[in-house]
């Protein structure tokens, strides 16, 4: 089956993957330095700079002197694209890989069923769920501790907001939004009242608020494509782009290849819909800051009776290479970097349970170069009052549906079909997919 081809594709790589994994074997620990340290290789796809690792590593290396870590940043740009085919080349390679880090379900349940990750369980000492706030575990086993939590939120240009006599949301809805976004486009359309990103996440932004049943499949590995907030969050996005003529038009995304900091930052867009990690983009940096102030939102909701106010959490995972021979040091390295090692990153909120939100943030904010632009009380206020939302295991094939979904968005979105028939054949596309995987 056509649809399938791209997962059988994964299955031979991970063949190749796990006949070299087996090679590398499960050795004791025993590589050292000259001077009888450990020696370890963390593969990330931040650069230096944007891990703040001349931190991160002198708090490291006063509590374990010693175990040294080798940084192997695969992507100049901090591009996860380009990271994860040059990690899945470093692997199938043979490179020495002990921690290993992926900033997504898919990629992580993928990698998984490769066997790129050595499953954690034997080297657990402590009571996982006191500790944490997300369980990666696949099929019962855990191979990955959750790293930077990130909330999804919407930013919004204060300036804007007070010209335009509006208040910053606390509690509001969709249609509350798309009114914000046209009273927020200039009327030259110089800017635009919002900037959707091409991520497929992107199109499902009133699933991405239930507490269950909030992506293509459901917990049981069924078909979700009948929930009807996935037509709600398709009609959303057209309704935005062709009838409120509010949001950035997604062929100009796609031609022109949009970053999405650059629409919000430069001014191009007066809201975006994101990930928390823009939070010290927001406080400002060498490379780029805000002109304006920054005010933050919760997510909206679909209806406004509902009581709680549900986001999207997203994480970093971070793993032992399957391979790695130094699994004792590598574990004690990403048990730390989950939780102080963040704290001292001072770039991202942690998902251990133990830390502190609203100093991390206000910490956050205050390293940047103009912590002045952010209105700090909405953003503490957001994260207070985000719940995260129950994801349903990711599967194996999970980025295949991804895309071939998103194929079809697109020819809705680009006005090329119409929403009935997107539906409709996101709907045999998903069902062909789930049968065509199955055991």
């Amino acid at each position: 089956m056509k649809l399938n081809l791209k997962w059988k594709s994964m299955v031979i790589m991970s063949c190749c993957l796990l006949l070299i994994l087996a090679g590398c074997g499960q050795a004791k620990e025993s590589a050292t330095t000259a001077d009888g340290k450990t020696k370890i290789t963390f593969y990330t796809w931040y650069t230096k700079d944007q891990f703040h690792w001349d931190d991160v590593y002198a708090a490291w290396q006063k509590k374990n002197p010693n175990i040294e870590v080798e940084y192997v940043g695969l992507s100049e740009k901090s591009d996860t694209d380009e990271y994860i085919k040059k990690l899945d080349l470093a692997a199938g390679s043979g490179d020495p890989i002990d921690v290993v880090m992926v900033n997504n379900a898919n990629t992580y349940a993928q990698r998984v069923d490769m066997g790129m990750f050595a499953p954690l369980d034997d080297l657990i000492d402590f009571k996982y769920e006191d500790e944490y706030l997300a369980d990666f575990a696949v099929d019962g086993k855990r191979y990955a501790l959750p790293g930077k939590r990130a909330i999804t939120y919407v930013l919004l240009n204060k300036d804007r907001l007070d010209k335009a006599g509006l208040k910053v949301p606390t509690d509001w809805t969709w249609d509350e939004f798309r009114e914000y976004a046209k009273k927020l486009t200039a009327p030259d359309h110089s800017y635009y009242g919002v900037y959707f990103h091409t991520w497929a996440s992107q199109t499902l932004l009133e699933l991405l608020n239930q507490p269950e049943n909030n992506s293509y499949l459901k917990a049981d590995g069924t078909s979700n494509m009948d929930d009807p907030n996935f037509r709600a969050s398709f009609e959303l996005r057209y309704q935005a782009e062709h009838e409120d003529h509010s949001a950035v038009p997604y062929s100009d995304a796609i031609s022109q290849k949009l970053n999405y900091r650059d629409q919000f930052l430069g001014g191009s867009a007066s809201m975006l819909v994101m990930g928390s990690w823009m939070n010290s983009n927001i406080a400002g940096s060498k490379e780029s800051a805000p002109d304006f102030k920054v005010a933050v939102a919760p997510y909206p909701k679909n209806n406004a009776d509902t009581k709680e106010i549900y986001s999207s959490n997203d994480y970093d995972y971070y793993g032992i290479g399957a391979g790695s021979d130094k699994q004792d040091a590598s574990m004690q390295f990403i048990r730390w970097m989950t939780t102080e090692g963040i704290q001292a990153q001072g770039t991202d909120i942690s998902s251990w349970q133990k830390a502190d939100v609203s100093k991390a943030l206000e910490s956050i904010i205050n390293n940047g170069t103009h912590p002045e632009n952010v209105d700090l009380d909405s953003l503490i206020y957001t994260f207070k009052v985000s719940k995260g939302i129950n994801k349903a295991p990711a599967v194996p094939y999970l980025s295949e549906i991804e895309q071939e979904v998103n194929a079809e968005f697109e020819k809705y979105i680009l006005q090329k079909q119409d929403i009935d028939t997107t539906i409709t054949n996101a709907k045999a596309i998903v069902q062909q997919i789930i049968d065509a995987n199955k055991s």
